[in-house]
């Protein structure tokens, strides 16, 4: 029974198993469909040239353009302070800070004039003198003739026997002391120029020696040489000070100076687009710079809180050394009048040692091409082509200011180069590309000093 059931069943499953494999022989092998390629997506910005103002940007710290430091010239007792004569008082121009006891430089001046007045005195009794002598020796001199012609005549009496030889030797003797007579006052006559020079060498002593002591009287008052605000003081009424001996500084309020460091290699890259050759320039034209430095202009500023403060500035030379630490070039600028226009809370006055950032600007560079720091990856920018589709371009950097990039040799205007990652970036790729307007409205601003000097650090 249980055979029989078996092949009951055999026979249906093999003929199942027999259709099923004939429908399947017959069936068509069904279509494969091929992916479709997918378009990533890139944001660009289209190559135009714009009008680049080259700019660098440095740090420094604020000092002032000039500063004077008060130190006695005489040796005196401290009679009078100015209460402005404190540390960070502002003070004007003339204004007397210290007096120095006079009493001492006074009664050299009077000594001074009692020696003129002594030798103007001793000149005129001189003058006089010779001018008597100068009436004594005419006295003399005819006295002499007198006694000559005398002699003579006792000659020729000798001569006939009249009267005896002793009578012509007084004569003689007579006229040989008359002769000394006339010599002498000679003499003394000869000598007076001499005397007289002397007297006026003492008297021109005397003279100085007043002009000494009126400098030095002068010198007991200490004025301000400028307007200036107080940066130190050390001096105490009735304190004895010694000539060179300091009693305090002032700095300049209507100047500051900035020493803006900046790295060689961005100073090098602004000087090439600014200025062609200029960093070719060797030792025997560094008089050019001058003229040079003078077409560049200068932006400081400096944060505070809730804002910044901008003020315009003047290139006026490069700095003596390369700093030691970090090789950075200096670079002087000039702020005039660092105090005026103060607004509290808004504006404050630009005072020693603040901190600042400078941007300094170069002559426009017509037709000059800005990307994105970013769309330049290994020296190739990424562009697209007509069909939408991945191109990869070399180029070359002339400078990047900030997160801007200016290229040497520009691409043709109307590229358009994608800004944003492609991970993977695949020459051909497709792309879906559309405009980055906000890229391209920072490119045209940073075409703006006016409006990055502005905007600053909300660009950064």
């Amino acid at each position: 029974m249980s055979v029989l059931r078996t092949l009951l069943i055999v026979p249906p499953i093999v003929a199942g198993a027999a259709l099923l494999f004939f429908s399947a022989s017959n069936r068509e092998a069904p279509e494969r469909a091929l992916p479709e390629e997918s378009a990533a997506v890139a944001r660009i910005v289209t190559v135009k040239p714009r009008t680049f103002v080259p700019r660098v940007t440095g740090f420094g710290t604020v000092e002032p353009a000039r500063t004077w430091s008060a130190i006695a010239q005489v040796s005196a007792r401290v009679i009078e302070v100015n209460p402005a004569f404190v540390r960070g008082e502002l003070v004007r121009k003339d204004e007397v800070l210290v007096r120095l006891a006079p009493e001492d430089f006074e009664l050299s001046i009077a000594k001074s004039q009692a020696n003129i007045e002594s030798a103007d005195a001793e000149i005129d009794e001189m003058e006089l003198t010779r001018e008597t002598t100068r009436l004594s020796l005419a006295i003399e001199k005819r006295s002499l003739e007198l006694a000559t012609t005398e002699l003579k005549r006792q000659e020729q009496l000798v001569a006939r026997g009249t009267v005896p030889q002793s009578s012509l030797d007084n004569q003689q003797t007579a006229v040989l002391a008359q002769q000394a007579q006339v010599q002498e006052l000679e003499n003394r006559l000869t000598l007076f120029p001499a005397q007289i020079r002397a007297l006026e060498q003492q008297k021109a002593v005397a003279q100085a020696e007043l002009e000494i002591a009126r400098l030095d009287l002068d010198r007991t008052v200490i004025r301000a040489p400028f307007e200036g605000r107080i940066s130190e003081a050390d001096v105490e009424i009735s304190q004895f000070i010694s000539s060179g001996t300091k009693m305090g500084s002032l700095d300049g309020i209507d100047a500051a100076e900035i020493d803006v460091q900046i790295t060689p290699e961005q100073m090098a890259g602004f000087v090439r687009l600014a200025f062609g050759n200029m960093d070719r320039l060797n030792a025997n034209q560094v008089g050019d710079m001058r003229p040079t430095l003078s077409r560049l202009k200068a932006s400081v500023r400096v944060g505070f809180t809730g804002g910044e403060t901008v003020w315009d500035a003047a290139v006026k030379r490069g700095s003596d050394t390369v700093d030691p630490q970090t090789r950075s070039i200096g670079v002087i600028v000039s702020v005039d009048q660092p105090y005026a226009n103060l607004k509290p809370g808004e504006k404050p006055p630009l005072i020693k040692g603040l901190f600042t950032e400078v941007e300094l600007r170069g002559p426009p560079v017509e037709e000059a091409v800005l990307l994105p720091r970013s769309a330049i990856v290994d020296g190739r920018i990424r562009t697209v082509d007509a069909e939408n589709r991945l191109r990869l371009q070399s180029v070359e950097i002339a400078y990047v200011f900030r997160d801007i990039a200016v290229l040497r040799d520009a691409p043709e205007p109307g590229l358009r180069v994608v800004v944003n990652d492609l991970s993977p970036a695949i020459e051909g790729m497709l792309l879906d590309p559309s405009d980055d307007l906000e890229a391209d409205t920072r490119l045209d601003r940073a075409a703006r000093p006016e409006a990055l000097v502005r905007a600053g650090a909300a660009d950064r």
